[in-house]
């Protein structure tokens, strides 16, 4: 075998055990996260995003501000927008800054979504997302859910 192939081959290696190491990363950080309190802007979008990786759609939809004549539009219909359609990536969220105006909020996140590509590509993408969020009466509802394109 050729020094070079040898290096390749070894290269190669390497980063398979690094996408290996990085998808039980992904898989197993996400239990040891403790739920943070519903009744704050951080916590809507924590479960928020909570359901719409366990594609509990009706319970992600609850989190949403809709106008009412949305509302009565029956979430089955919902699932099949795009925003919500699942795929073969594995991502993780993570709360970042929270900014606090009266009743209204803005959550930013850092998603880290894998997906694996070639053996010279980053499998690891990571994308700074806002979520605005404004409070009716004693909870927080999510009015501009950015589109979940990290998801497909």
């Amino acid at each position: 075998m050729k020094s070079s192939s040898r290096w390749l081959l070894i290269f190669g290696v390497a980063v398979s055990v690094l996408v290996v190491v990085t998808v039980v990363l992904v898989l197993f950080t996400r239990d040891s996260a403790s739920l943070l309190p519903e009744d704050t802007p951080q916590g809507t979008t924590q479960r928020f995003l909570m359901a719409v990786q366990d594609e509990d759609f009706q319970k992600a939809y609850s989190y949403l501000s809709l106008y009412e004549q949305e509302k009565e539009m029956p979430y089955d219909g919902w699932v099949n927008n795009p925003m919500f359609r699942s795929s073969q990536s594995t991502w993780k969220a993570t709360l970042s800054d929270t900014r606090l105006t009266g009743d209204e909020a803005t959550v930013e996140v850092n998603i880290d979504v894998f997906r694996p590509g070639g053996p010279f590509e980053d499998p690891v993408r990571r994308h700074l997302v806002f979520f605005q969020l404004k409070k009716v009466d004693n909870s927080w509802f999510i009015t501009s859910p950015p589109n979940l394109y990290w998801l497909y």
